[in-house]
Formats: C-alpha cells, sequence, structure tokens
C-alpha cells in the first residue's frame, strides 16, 4: 500500500466535498442525525489529529493529546471534539484540517513505507495491525464515508429539502 497515495486521495476528497458550500448552508444539521456539514468537517479534523498523534506514537514522539483523549474517553470523543470547534468558521476549521495533513505528510515521510507497514506499531489499535492498516480503515475509509454523507446532504439542500 502506498500511504502517500492513500491520503492525498483521501484529502482532495474532503476538499472537493467541502468546496462551494454556501455560508448558509454549513450549520444545517442533517448530514447526520445530530451533525450539520461544519460538524463534520469538525470531526474529520480531529480524526486528523487522532492520526497525526499515532503516528508521533510510532515515533516515540510526544506530546500525544488527541491519542490520549481518544484512549481516555472513547465514546464521548466524538461529541467532545466536535463541541470544541462549534463557534469556529468553516474557514477556521478547514484550515485547521489541512495543517493537520501537512503535518501528517510530513510524518509519513519520515516514518517511510518499511515502518508503515510493520505490525505491532500501535498497540492500543490492535497487535495485528500497522499504520498502513490505521490509514485505511480508520482515516481513508472514515473520510470516504463521511465525504459521501455530505455530498448527499448537498444534493437534498439543492432539491429543496
Amino acid at each position: 500500500m502506498n500511504a502517500r497515495d492513500v491520503l492525498r486521495y483521501a484529502h482532495a476528497d474532503v476538499l472537493k466535498t467541502f468546496d462551494g458550500v454556501r455560508d448558509a448552508d454549513w450549520t444545517k444539521v442533517g448530514v447526520t442525525r445530530e451533525w450539520s456539514m461544519l460538524d463534520v468537517l469538525a470531526h474529520l479534523t480531529s480524526y486528523e489529529l487522532f492520526l497525526e498523534d499515532a503516528l508521533k506514537f510510532a515515533l516515540g514522539r510526544t506530546p500525544t493529546p488527541t491519542l490520549d483523549a481518544m484512549g481516555r474517553d472513547y465514546a464521548g470523543f466524538n461529541t467532545a471534539q466536535v463541541a470544541a470547534r462549534r463557534g469556529r468558521t468553516p474557514q477556521q476549521v478547514m484550515d485547521e484540517y489541512t495543517q493537520a495533513r501537512t503535518r501528517v505528510m510530513a510524518l509519513v515521510e519520515e516514518l517511510g513505507p518499511e515502518r508503515l507497514r510493520a505490525v505491532g506499531t500501535i498497540p492500543w489499535y490492535g497487535a495485528d495491525y500497522a499504520l498502513d492498516d490505521f490509514i485505511v480503515y480508520a482515516i481513508y475509509g472514515h473520510e470516504r464515508e463521511h465525504c459521501g454523507q455530505v455530498r448527499q446532504f448537498k444534493l437534498r439542500i439543492a432539491a429543496g429539502g
């Protein structure tokens, strides 16, 4: 697997999905039962920070505040992370997401393909998993799922729903 390409494609999908959202539509709830497009972007941002911390963990670096927050309160993580970004503009949240992705890509380069596919580097995710697996399942698939939800919501809004 090429983690760099997977992350590049996922990032392009996020940027394309959120491009052109009208100001009035960002905070309309309906992408999920509880979340607006801004909330989903905030959620994806928290997962980008989670990935950054996972990569830092594999390199033996600290602090890893988002990884730690997930470990402390898995059930409440999403709600807390989205709530922490309420009151920010869509541009501020997108900037946070994009800046985190830039740092992630630098860490991916630093780790290199061998370390990214080494099993057991993230024991908190599962002893039989590698960072590559985490990137595909927890990041790429996750971003694609939420981007699909946002695109469907944008279509409903455009159709007057």
